[in-house]
Order: structure tokens, then C-alpha cells, then sequence
């Protein structure tokens, strides 16, 4: 027998151990991860891999339940289940057969969903375009899809008409559906209205959508495109169900939660995290048609909203409201998405009492993920979280080596790559496995090229593959991953790495700083880019003290030298930075219509045409 004092010397020490390799942490996710492939077999094995069977399971278990509340009008599970078959039985009336991709050029609405549920009943597949897009990159998504029939909004006319020429020229047949226009009489010239008056809704052929593969293609959605024009990521059917499988699991997700939604649904947080959740879980969407920061928290208390969803800046946005009495009267027990910086998420929580943060980090067409169940200060501003057991249980997520100059991967000398310390920057790579639907990375649709520059072979060893995600990412010895900058944004400055999300964050944290955005620029007769910003201001800004301040938080080779007074930052429709028009104007003032300001010494000041001239003739210091 054991002495009682020595067990009770080897207990302390066993939650000491326990808590340093945060095992607990780490079942937990683990116990998720194989649920929800334990759910998925048995999806794979009733033939049920089609994501509309998820909607379905709801319909049948709670017919009258409400699903879905848009702008004060309620929609129960069989209103959307009968208005999705109509579409369905219309569109095959049209030829729409399974496999056939079909373009939807949508705002948020039921129509959206009634669209994207009767495609997905037929076996179809929805090409999901970004409804802010206009001009090049709106026919470029369009013939990228390889449709010939656009369903469109009829309040988003504008766009198709100003490229109708090309657009009709690539095959497509229009369509209008829904939109106030509509409602109005208002009849758009080169779109067909669809007629569902004489249409069934009785439920479209069931072997349409049995059969349907891990690797058949749900939906096609977009990247931002923030760095040229979108790419259409294959979004599979196997993965519209594991992931909700696994997300429903780890955050607790029920028939009771009450999710509201305000990313645009053509976008795969909102889709598939937003929507697909709620399919499998029973819960109740709220869906705005767009993000209001004025409006964002009185819907959320008026239609008693449980979760809500945010995505890039959104928080930074709902931060620079008055605050107000009503900040922490509400119900939200979670707030879960992606790019919630680390100066802002603290004072997010604290100021709206928010219990759960649920960051999360994934991108639409990669094969890898990472979350931080977020409660308290440890892991505030982390992207994610894996102890030491979830790491070596998965070596299918690491970050390597990476040449910030060359943007390559640095390889040793055996020719493989070389897998980051704690602390040590460097791209993140995820692994790439024909045989796991969670890590088969399915490409882009009609772009093999981007594909290819996807895909890296022979990286930890001979044979394998891995998946470029095109970010730096940091680990640190608890676990906890933190964001760096994407391939390009991180620039050589004096010798020197600046990385524009730090340079970002430190500047965003000056009062009179409402937004910041941070990017390189060349300059003749220099080697690297310097710092510029761009940056939306208070009226009492003070550029001296800002100066000063910028100087004593940040080392003299990152405080951007360049300053560009903004009114409003571009984003993209999923609120990320855009920077290649900010990089591509450079620093002339002759072409550069905003106010400009140039680091001249320990202060900032007017920078003229007189000053350029100076600057790119090499006789100012920078």
C-alpha cells in the first residue's frame, strides 16, 4: 500500500502537470473533434451527406418551429422548407439539372436561403457572388462560376446593368427575384421575374440529392479578393456538415440559442458557420440585411438574441459608439468569429459583458482550423489554442520558417522545411489528406493556377502535402496562436521586419485614433518600403503628441513615415483592410488628394509637393 502522504505529495503535482499541458483544454476539444466525425460517419452511412439534410432533420423534428427572423417577419422551418421546394421544382423546370452551377447575386433576405436550399435539393450548386462588387471583378466571379443563369436581387440592378453587354455575352440567362423593387411592380427590362404562383411545393425528387459525395461542391464562395480578383473556393458538401458538427458541439449550440447574423451570406462565417449551425442545431436566426453599428445592438436586444457573430472590424466599429447605459442589457452569452484584434477584444468584452468569446481562425477553401474558447484574460487576443497533446495527437497544423523578403518558405539543408519555436513567426501550412474530408483541400473552381500555388510538396518529409494559408502566425509555450500578417503585408524597412498588424495595433491604441491601416511603400533610391498609414482621425487629433507617442511605444523603423488623413477606410464586403489601391497610390501628393503628413524628425508634418521632390531625389532623411 501506498503512504497516504506520498499520494497526497503526487496529487498536486498531477494537477501541476495536468494544468501545464492543459489537458483538460485539450480533451475537451478532442471529444468534439471525434464526435463530430463520429456524426459525420453516420451522415456518410444514411446517405445523408447533402448539407440539406441537415435543414430537413429540423423540419421534421420541429415543423412550426421559427427559424428565421428577418426584419420583424417570422419564418417558421416548413415556410422555408416549402418556399426552398418551389425554387427547386422551378429551377429544374428551367433545365437545372444536378451537378449545374447556378449564380446568385444577392442581398441578405429568405430568398437568399430559399435559393441556396431548392439548389442544393436538386443536386445543384450555388455560386455565391459578392454583392459588393461591381465592374471587372463582378464579370470576372461571374465567368469564373461558369453559369448560365443569374438569379439576382432586383435592388442590385445597378451592377448588371453596367456590364450587361459582357454578362449576357457569357451565356447568362437573368432572373429577378424578391427585393423592394419587386414588391413595388418595378420590372427590370433584362431580367425575367420568377413566378412561383403556379409553381409546386411539393418536395423535389429525393434521388437528386442521395448519393451526394464528400467531395461534391455545396457552394461556391468567394475569397475578398484583397489582393486581386476573387477566387472561387469548392466548398463541399463534407465539410458544410463537419464543421457545424464539430461547432455546434464545443460552443454548446442549441434549439434554444438565437443567433444574430449581420455578415453578408454569401461568405462562408455567415453561411456555414451562422446558417449551417443553426441547421444542425435547431436555432433560431435572426438575419439583417447588412451590419449597422448604430443599429447592431438594439436588434440584437429586441429580438432577444443569445450569439452574435462578428468578422474583421466589426467590433472596432461597435467600440467607437457612445457608449450607453443599455451596453450590457442584453442576452448574449457568445460572441464568436474571426479578426477580433488583440486592443480590441478586452475592452469589447468588459464594455458589453460579453461571458464567451469563440475566436475562431479558417479560411473558406483551406484545410485547417484553430479556436480559443475565450472566458478571461489568459489567451485575450489569440486566434486559437492547442495544448501539447492536441499537438502531437495532429501534427496536421504547424508554422514553418518563412523569408519575409523572398516570400518562400526557408528549407534546410535535407531540402524540407523547418518547423517554428515558440515565439518564432512564420506561415502558417495545414495539412493536405485526399482521405479526410476535413483536410482535402478541394481548389478553386476553373483556376488551376491558383490551385498550384496553393500546394506545397515535400515539407516536413518526402511525400507530403501542405496547404500555403498565406499568414503569419506566432505560437507562444502555452499554446495560445496569435495572428502576425498576411504573406506581404510584413515588409523590410532599415534591414529590418514591420509588421503592419503590430505597427496597427499599437497605433490604433491613441485616443484620438479611430481607425488605422498600415502598409509598405517603395521609394526610389531606398531599399525595402517604408511605413505609411492611413488613418481616420478625431477632429482633435494632435499629430505632434501622436508623433510622440508612436515613437515611444513602436522602434524607430517601424513608425510609419508616411501619413495619409483619411475620411473612411476601403473595406471589403467580410470588413478586412483593403490595401493594394492604398499601396499602388504611394506617397505623391499631386496624386494623392488627401491631406498628407511625412515623419520629419521627431514630428509630423505637411508633406508638399516640395517635400516629394526632396524624398524621392534622396535628399530628405527618412
Amino acid at each position: 500500500m501506498v503512504a497516504f502522504p506520498v499520494v497526497a505529495a503526487a496529487i498536486p503535482a498531477a494537477m501541476y502537470v495536468s494544468s501545464k499541458m492543459a489537458i483538460p483544454r485539450d480533451a475537451r476539444l478532442i471529444k468534439n473533434l471525434i464526435g463530430a466525425k463520429l456524426a459525420y460517419n453516420a451522415i456518410e452511412k444514411n446517405d445523408a451527406v447533402n448539407l440539406t439534410f441537415r435543414f430537413h432533420e429540423c423540419y421534421l423534428k420541429h415543423p412550426d418551429r421559427e427559424a428565421l427572423v428577418f426584419e420583424g417577419r417570422s419564418y417558421s422551418y416548413r415556410d422555408i422548407h416549402l418556399a426552398s421546394n418551389k425554387i427547386g421544382n422551378w429551377l429544374l423546370a428551367k433545365g437545372v439539372k444536378r451537378g449545374d452551377i447556378v449564380s446568385l447575386f444577392m442581398q441578405n433576405k429568405p430568398e437568399f436561403i430559399f435559393c441556396w436550399l431548392g439548389l442544393n435539393k436538386i443536386g445543384a450548386t450555388g455560386a455565391f457572388i459578392n454583392t459588393n462588387l461591381n465592374g471587372k471583378p463582378l464579370t470576372h466571379s461571374l465567368r469564373t462560376a461558369t453559369a448560365s443563369i443569374l438569379i439576382m436581387d432586383t435592388d442590385l440592378s445597378e451592377p448588371i446593368v453596367n456590364s450587361l453587354g459582357e454578362i449576357q455575352a457569357m451565356g447568362y440567362t437573368v432572373y429577378s427575384y424578391g427585393g423592394e423593387a419587386a414588391d413595388k411592380g418595378y420590372a427590370i427590362p433584362f431580367a425575367s421575374p420568377i413566378d412561383l404562383s403556379q409553381v409546386s411545393d411539393m418536395d423535389t425528387p429525393e434521388h437528386l440529392r442521395r448519393g451526394t459525395t464528400a467531395n461534391e461542391i455545396a457552394m461556391l464562395i468567394y475569397t475578398s479578393g484583397t489582393t486581386g480578383l476573387p477566387k472561387a473556393g469548392r466548398f463541399s458538401h463534407s465539410r458544410a456538415a463537419l464543421g457545424p458538427l464539430f461547432w455546434t458541439r464545443f460552443y454548446n449550440f442549441s434549439e434554444n440559442d438565437r443567433v444574430y447574423l449581420s455578415l453578408p451570406l454569401y461568405h462562408s462565417a455567415a453561411a456555414v458557420l451562422g446558417m449551417c449551425v443553426a441547421w444542425i442545431s435547431g436555432a433560431t436566426v435572426i438575419l439583417a440585411r447588412k451590419f449597422s453599428a448604430t443599429n447592431f445592438w438594439e436588434d440584437v436586444r429586441s429580438n432577444r438574441a443569445t450569439v452574435i457573430q462578428y468578422i474583421g472590424e466589426i467590433c472596432r466599429y461597435l467600440l467607437n459608439n457612445p457608449e450607453s447605459p443599455l451596453d450590457k442589457v442584453h442576452s448574449v452569452r457568445m460572441a464568436h468569429g474571426n479578426g477580433m484584434r488583440p486592443d480590441v477584444w478586452t475592452r469589447f468584452r468588459d464594455r458589453f459583458g460579453i461571458p464567451l468569446i469563440g475566436e475562431w481562425y479558417a479560411s473558406t477553401e483551406g484545410t485547417g482550423a484553430l479556436t480559443n474558447y475565450n472566458t478571461g484574460p489568459n489567451g485575450a487576443g489569440a486566434i486559437g489554442y492547442r495544448g501539447t497533446v492536441a499537438r502531437l495527437m495532429d501534427k496536421g497544423l504547424r508554422i514553418a520558417k518563412f523569408d519575409i523578403q523572398t516570400e518562400e518558405l526557408i528549407r534546410g539543408k535535407n531540402g524540407l522545411c523547418i518547423e517554428c519555436g515558440p515565439g518564432e513567426p512564420g506561415e502558417l501550412l495545414t495539412l493536405v489528406d485526399s482521405t479526410d474530408p476535413t483536410k482535402d483541400f478541394k481548389g478553386y473552381h476553373d483556376n488551376a493556377s491558383a490551385t498550384n500555388k496553393k500546394i506545397v510538396s515535400n515539407v516536413f518529409k518526402t511525400g507530403d502535402k501542405y496547404f500555403r494559408t498565406g499568414d503569419i502566425l506566432r505560437r507562444d509555450s502555452d499554446g495560445y496562436f496569435y495572428f502576425g500578417d498576411r504573406v506581404g503585408d510584413t515588409f523590410r524597412w532599415k534591414s529590418e521586419n514591420v509588421s503592419t498588424a503590430e505597427v496597427s495595433e499599437v497605433l490604433s491604441a491613441y485616443p484620438d485614433c479611430i481607425e488605422v491601416n498600415i502598409y509598405g511603400i517603395q521609394i526610389p533610391g531606398h531599399d525595402g518600403r517604408a511605413g505609411m498609414a492611413a488613418i481616420v482621425a478625431k477632429k482633435t487629433m494632435d499629430w505632434n503628441k501622436f508623433a510622440a507617442f508612436a515613437l515611444k511605444n513602436l522602434p524607430r523603423y517601424s513608425v510609419p513615415i508616411f501619413i495619409r488623413i483619411v475620411p473612411e477606410l476601403e473595406i471589403t464586403g467580410t470588413f478586412k483592410q483593403r490595401k493594394v489601391e492604398l499601396v499602388a497610390d504611394g506617397m505623391d501628393p499631386s496624386v494623392i488628394k488627401d491631406d498628407m503628413l511625412w515623419l520629419d524628425g521627431h514630428s509630423y508634418k505637411s508633406f508638399t509637393p516640395t517635400e516629394h521632390t526632396r524624398v524621392v531625389s534622396g535628399r530628405a532623411k527618412l
